[in-house]
């Protein structure tokens, strides 16, 4: 039975592995999944249909699996630039960081690699 049991667990986890694989660019995603109820996925209370692909307010884009809810984050974290003189301004409504000038905004500062 444990036996069983087991390779019901591994043949899972395997098939999340590829959905994340096929799902996203290759890039270092922030990810999280929750399991799927018989009905759908369930998210900030409401309930999404098997197949259904939403954002949420807080800047992830979530699938909803037979198996499971699959949820990756939309914002690419700015990792290389100049943090003396620059800084990092979250848009909530686009889901992105814009890295300006401390001294002025309106100044773009160059960005040489993110994570997302």
């Amino acid at each position: 039975m444990k036996c069983l049991a087991a390779h019901a667990s591994m043949k899972f986890f395997l098939l999340f592995c590829l959905i994340l694989l096929f799902s996203r660019t290759p890039c270092d995603a922030r990810c999280y999944f929750r399991p799927a109820s018989k009905y759908g996925c369930l998210s900030n209370r409401n309930l999404y249909v098997f197949g259904a692909v939403w954002k949420t307010e807080d800047c992830y884009q979530c699938r909803c699996k037979m198996t499971a809810m699959i949820c990756c984050s939309l914002v690419l974290i700015p990792k290389n630039y100049d943090r003396v003189n620059c800084v990092g301004l979250f848009h909530k409504k686009s889901c992105s960081i814009r890295v300006v000038k401390k001294t002025n905004p309106d100044i773009s500062c160059k960005v040489y690699n993110g994570v997302g």
